[in-house]
């Protein structure tokens, strides 16, 4: 078995912000990768998803740096830097790979520095979409007025390739919604479909991260046993 001990990453401007990751031989349902990225305690616990949605909103929103001799107090500071971000209407969050509570707290982030919504409810919505067995995004009739003329933020944990993604923007924009930014935990890819990725953590952070096709990768033919089998609710170890 080639499957080493769980190490932790850290975001690099948010110390609270700890990816688990494993080395080894996985396969997905579309790649074999050679890292484990555990994000169950980043999507489950509260503490930890509200210290990702804060990575992910400063990645998002462009803070604008305050210097100079200001006669300000920190919450004061707080809400000049907010006053002065610049910043777009997010009326939808969409939420994939088990994103919700992350979506939640972005959703309060955006709020707190002044992230407006333009809907009737002045209210953020927070989805969480349906799939096909194509991989299709599923819009239902009684989901269809959350995403028209709505300013969308999707959420996720990982971005590999980007093929799902790229469905999922396609089908939200031929519902009318559009789509304002990309907020990813973990990405190996920096666009989809033209539209920048905003990623906690990247492939910088993982140097030697790889991913190949089953039929082309490398630990298969070096005769290295698969250790599990991986999606976005965690592994199972093969014997």
């Amino acid at each position: 078995m080639s499957m080493g001990k769980p190490t932790k990453i850290y975001a690099k401007d948010n110390p609270e912000v700890a990816l688990k990751v494993t080395k080894g031989h996985f396969s997905s349902d579309r790649f074999h990768i050679n890292y484990y990225i555990d994000m169950t305690s980043l999507k489950m616990r509260r503490k930890d998803a509200q210290e990702v949605a804060k990575a992910m909103v400063s990645r998002y929103v462009n803070r604008v740096k305050l210097e100079g001799n200001f006669s300000l107090s920190g919450s004061q500071m707080q809400e000049a830097m907010a006053s002065l971000a610049s910043k777009t209407p997010i009326d939808t969050i969409i939420c994939m790979d088990g994103c919700e509570v992350i979506g939640a707290y972005v959703a309060s982030e955006l709020s707190s520095i002044g992230v407006t919504t333009l809907n009737s409810h002045h209210t953020s919505y927070i989805i969480t979409p349906e799939f096909d067995s194509t991989g299709q995004m599923v819009v239902r009739d009684n989901i269809r007025p959350m995403l028209k003329d709505k300013h969308v933020l999707v959420v996720l944990a990982t971005a590999m390739s980007g093929r799902t993604i790229a469905k999922s923007i396609r089908c939200i924009n031929s519902y009318g919604g559009i789509i304002e930014g990309i907020s990813v935990i973990f990405s190996a890819v920096d666009e989809i479909d033209g539209y920048p990725v905003n990623s906690v953590f990247g492939v910088s952070d993982l140097p030697d991260f790889r991913l190949a096709d089953p039929n082309n990768c490398p630990d298969c033919q070096s005769g290295v046993k698969l250790d599990a089998i991986v999606n976005s609710y965690g592994y199972s170890v093969l014997d």
